[in-house]
Order: C-alpha cells, then structure tokens, then sequence
C-alpha cells in the first residue's frame, strides 16, 4: 500500500511539473534594422516586416497590409522581437524587413535562428 502511495504522489509531482514557453518552444529572437537616408539615421519611419511562411515575392507582395509585424524607429533603428512560435518548430526562418515611401519600397532579408540577435540595414 505504501509503495502505491508513492507511486501516486510521485505521478502527482511529475504532472504537476510546469515548463516554461521557452522550454518548450526556444528562444525567442531579435531583429534591429537600422534604416538611413542617405546615410543619416531616420527617426519616426516605419519598419515593416514579412516572414517567409506567408510571403509571395511577387512585386505586388510587398505592401504594408500584408506585414505580419511593424515598428517605429528610435535613433535609426527598429526592434523586432520574434516569438519563439513564430518558427513553426523550425530552428530558422527567413524574415523579410521593408520601409514604403511612396510607390516605391526599399527591403532586407535575413535568415534568423532561434534565440539570435541580428542588425540589419536598409539605406534609402
């Protein structure tokens, strides 16, 4: 009986046992793009992004209505913080990164892997 009831509160312990998001999924990953005009830094432009799950290259693609994300940036720069599940259980992924002005579009693209930081330019 005892060794049953060992059994039972050991089974209790092991379901009760919680992990974390990054356990499970990885680490999430990072994604500064620096835009310059230029040359110079440009504050307050759009930075959005596509990833590859989703993405038509054609021309026509590239609009800010199909973006999976956007950020603004600060001192030249803009942040993406990628989710770990954004991978779909793949270790990398290619992200594609654009600034609109006007009818035209200027873009980067990277492959990322999990839990990786990584800066990226675009030069307009």
């Amino acid at each position: 009986m005892k060794k049953v009831f060992l059994l039972f509160v050991s089974i209790a312990m092991i379901s009760f046992t919680s992990c974390s998001k990054e356990d499970i999924l990885g680490k999430d990953a990072k994604v500064k793009v620096k835009v310059t005009k230029l040359g110079i830094p440009q504050n307050g432009v759009t930075v959005y992004m596509f990833d590859s799950f989703s993405i038509n290259t054609s021309e026509n693609f590239f609009k800010p209505v199909h973006a999976d994300d956007s950020s603004v940036t600060e001192d030249g720069i803009a942040t993406f913080n990628i989710g770990a599940e954004k991978f779909e259980g793949k270790k990398q992924y290619t992200f594609y990164f654009a600034v609109f002005e006007g009818d035209y579009y200027y873009k980067t693209a990277a492959t990322i892997e999990k839990g990786e930081t990584k800066t990226l330019k675009i030069n307009y």
